[in-house]
């Protein structure tokens, strides 16, 4: 009996692109602009997502069925 999930290449690539794209919004966000809470958290919100949908397309292409 397995102890881990199948998908553990798939989450890994998931989570790196969504570590990646929440420090290039954390990073990038004061110079193109983006001041104060409620903004900085919508753009945290954004890079989660692009991170998920990024990471999702980069692992189908590195670790086919």
């Amino acid at each position: 009996m397995k102890m881990y999930p199948d998908d553990w290449r798939i989450r890994v690539t998931t989570a790196a692109c969504v570590a990646a794209c929440m420090a290039a919004a954390v990073f990038l966000g004061p110079v193109v602009g983006i001041d104060g809470f409620w903004p900085g958290m919508l753009a945290i919100v954004v890079a989660i997502i692009v991170g998920i949908v990024l990471g999702g397309l980069a692992s189908r292409l590195l670790f086919r069925p």
